[in-house]
């Protein structure tokens, strides 16, 4: 979740969410998806306890569980384990509004987006690492209700798509 190139708080400007998952190759974000839609009953968004961590254990290090009060407020209630480290901070409990990553609020646009439209949405990051290399990382923001009828919740995951000895140290 990472739309600073480097330290130097350069803009990396990205295509912005879409309903489209063309563009994504994770298969791991494939099977969390195919599981999001099979706790749907009826094409309702599913409810936040229709989601059975159990069911997607091996997921669970890159899930990020985020909660959309009513004044449009991201919080994120919990972060998995290989995002805090791909991101080297654990920011369960922050809002989004107060993290540097999201400058030019795309992630604030595709959150909003997935409330209003209960669609999943896809993305993807990408920034420079040590040695040249890239870090490239897929993500689904797949929406979830806590009442059956506002979608107050999102179930996302990030798929970092290179190793974390690629990673800057320090």
């Amino acid at each position: 979740m990472n739309d600073l190139a480097d330290g130097l708080d350069t803009v990396v400007s990205f295509p912005d969410f879409t309903t489209s998952p063309d563009t994504i190759t994770s298969s791991s974000i494939a099977r969390l998806v195919a599981y999001w839609h099979g706790c749907s009953i009826d094409g309702r968004v599913p409810l936040r306890a229709d989601i059975d961590p159990a069911a997607i254990k091996d997921l669970l290090p890159n899930i990020v569980l985020t909660e959309i009060d009513a004044a449009f407020r991201v919080r994120y209630r919990l972060v998995g384990t290989r995002v805090v480290e791909f991101n080297k901070l654990d920011f369960t409990g922050a809002y989004l509004d107060d993290m540097r990553w999201d400058v030019t609020e795309r992630y604030s646009r595709a959150y909003r987006r997935v409330a209003e439209t209960g669609l999943p949405h896809y993305g993807i990051d990408s920034w420079p690492l040590a040695r040249n290399l890239h870090g490239r990382s897929e993500v689904v923001m797949l929406p979830l209700s806590t009442d059956g009828s506002r979608v107050d919740r999102c179930l996302s995951m990030e798929d970092f798509l290179f190793a974390s000895h690629d990673l800057p140290v320090g």
